[in-house]
């Protein structure tokens, strides 16, 4: 019914779109955006999404969330890709692939529109004749590099607006020789800008043409007999040679490149971009990325490209790409030569130097999208615990919390588990199996009674440190017995709650009425892992014993085999599969059974089946 009238109520919308070039933007029953995207022909590419049964498991994902469209007109294919990632950045729809854009990345600024520039960090980019470096995913980095900048170059670093109408009086950064002294009058603009030139060669990476460029600048000082400033000019090229030599040659023919890879995990990933410059590997750039999803490396590659490139002046001539992202990209490559005039080249390496280079890109992308995705764990589990700890008011962070389930079969075999974790991590050595001594058939209650009574007996016997949080896997039966044995031990005081499964409601001792909290919150996340590890682990211990119970009693059964026999059958067999399924071959290799018992084992586990 959903189904007609959206298709209906879309198509009525978009009868007289045409064929036009644009973006348009899907939204959910909230009114959410939650697709971007650009056409050459709105109405064409719209209808394609009104298919149920699409092809493409992400349209088709889609289409079970969008309630409403709506759409923006561009004059061209390339002007509706730029505004397409204007849009991204501003709506943050979850379907589309886009860069994380927790911050804004810094960059290098030469404030050209002045008539002495200055070089300064800036997070804002503004369309008013500056000259813009980046950006820079390491804040350090660029720290590092700016300060580079000025021990090498002597730029001035004072907000004045110049030139004074009176000579001003120079700051310490001129008598340290770190700065000409335009304040004072003591540069002319030509040399103060042949300074500025020297400076965007370097950030570019054109060093080598840097240094030719300053060795005849100082061949001609020295002609002239100025030789502090051939002096000077020297040690900027040394300066710049040490650099040089900490920089890897990666490419003899001093080309000019991007090296693109990326790494993804479910939704999230990370593009590395390795910049050689001169034929030198002179940066590596690392860009968190999400909506991954259901998305194709084409997709990624184009949202990297569209997302990156038209946000920076600084275009190399070549991009390295991987051979499994080759598509379509005239659109991306037109939109970047139309905003940026460059039209770089893009190459899909598959052999050779520059697949090398792609590989060191994708081996850097893996190290780096674990990084993050280990630091967002430990953010995570660190906040969760803080919300434990808020949430259910606790007096002490919630460093170790245990949790215990019973597992049985309609009541046999019954068995406990109880897990630990430890910083909001599982931790191994603290898990325990537990099998139920003074219970028989359901009763689940009253053998969480038997197992939190036993556990925390034996902390306080062998004076072990108490748990901050235990968390019992039932509702408020199987609680209120847990705190009645914590109360019977005096320990009454140890915090403890109830997860009940259907609704993943939260109680607390002695109140009838649960708490619920939003199950995708960091704290909730955290208790229900907890929770489920527990569950896990119990489960699989029980199956080890219903498994082994089983086989005994098929043994039992069968004459000529004691107990020694038999526990060499169990241990051969364990983790192998069951001895009633083995083969007549197999028995025969059991230590202690001979080829005659084999045969009589194999018969009568023949007839039980």
């Amino acid at each position: 019914m959903k189904e007609s009238f959206l298709l209906k109520s879309i198509q009525e919308k978009i009868k007289n779109l045409g064929a036009v070039p644009g973006c348009y933007l899907w939204k959910n029953q909230k009114g959410d955006v939650i697709y971007v995207g650009k056409a050459i022909k709105l109405e064409s590419r719209i209808r394609s999404y009104l298919n149920p049964n699409h092809p493409d498991r992400k349209t088709r994902s889609l289409f079970i969330e969008i309630q409403d469209l709506d759409w923006i007109v561009t004059r061209t294919e390339s002007e509706a890709l730029i505004l397409e990632a204007t849009l991204i950045k501003k709506y943050n729809p979850k379907f589309n692939v886009r860069l994380k854009d927790d911050k804004k990345f810094p960059f290098i600024c030469i404030s050209l529109s002045e008539p002495y520039p200055m070089v300064f960090l800036t997070r804002k980019v503004r369309d008013n004749g500056d000259r813009y470096f980046g950006p820079f995913t390491d804040v350090r980095a660029a720290r590092d590099t700016l300060e580079l900048i000025h021990q090498i170059f002597p730029v001035r670093k004072t907000k004045l607006k110049l030139p004074l109408a009176k000579p001003g009086r120079p700051c310490l950064n001129f008598h340290m020789h770190r700065c000409l002294g335009p304040c004072q009058g003591n540069v002319s603009m030509d040399i103060y800008n042949e300074l500025i030139q020297e400076i965007i060669s370097f950030l570019e990476g054109k060093k080598e043409g840097l240094v030719q460029s300053l060795k005849k600048s100082m061949i001609v000082a020295s002609e002239k007999l100025e030789y502090e400033r051939a002096g000077f000019i020297k040690k900027k090229i040394d300066q710049i040679n040490q650099i040089r030599e900490r920089q890897t040659v990666v490419s003899l023919d001093g080309g000019e490149e991007d090296v693109i890879a990326f790494a993804r995990r479910d939704n999230e990933g990370q593009v590395v971009v390795l910049e050689v410059r001169g034929g030198r590997l002179e940066n590596k750039k690392s860009f968190p990325i999400t909506g991954l999803e259901m998305s194709t490396e084409e997709e990624i590659i184009q949202a990297f490209l569209r997302d990156y490139y038209l946000n920076i002046s600084l275009l190399p001539n070549q991009i390295i790409l991987p051979k499994t992202a080759k598509g379509n990209y005239d659109a991306v490559l037109a939109a970047i030569h139309e905003q940026c005039n460059i039209l770089p080249k893009l190459k899909f390496p598959e052999s050779g130097q520059k697949k090398s280079l792609l590989r060191l890109a994708e081996k850097n992308a893996e190290l780096s999208l674990t990084e993050r995705i280990l630091a967002t764990k430990l953010k995570d589990q660190t906040v969760a615990m803080k919300e434990i700890q808020e949430k259910l008011k606790l007096n002490h962070l919630p460093r170790v919390i245990e949790c215990y389930d019973i597992s049985h079969f309609q009541g046999s075999s019954p068995v406990a588990s109880g897990v630990m974790f430890v910083e909001g991590k599982p931790y191994k050595p603290g898990y325990r199996h537990y099998k139920i001594r003074g219970y028989e058939g359901i009763n689940d209650p009253g053998m969480m009674h038997e197992v939190i009574a036993r556990r925390l007996s034996h902390l306080v016997n062998e004076e072990e440190p108490l748990p901050d949080l235990i968390v019992i896997d039932g509702g408020p039966t199987q609680l209120t017995r847990a705190a009645e044995a914590a109360i019977a031990l005096d320990l009454g005081s140890i915090p403890m709650i109830g997860l009940a499964k259907k609704r993943e409601e939260i109680f607390f001792p002695g109140e009838k009425d649960p708490y619920t909290f939003d199950i995708h919150s960091p704290m909730m996340r955290l208790i229900r892992s907890v929770r489920d590890e527990a569950h896990r682990f119990g489960v699989s211990y029980h199956r080890v014993l219903r498994k082994k119970k089983t086989l005994q009693s098929v043994l039992d059964d069968i004459a000529d085999i004691g107990s020694v026999r038999r526990k060499e059958l169990l241990r051969y067999f364990q983790g192998k599969k069951k001895v009633q399924d083995a083969k007549l071959s197999e028995l025969r290799l059991v230590p202690g059974i001979g080829e005659k018992l084999a045969e009589k084992i194999f018969e009568r586990l023949q007839k039980k089946t």
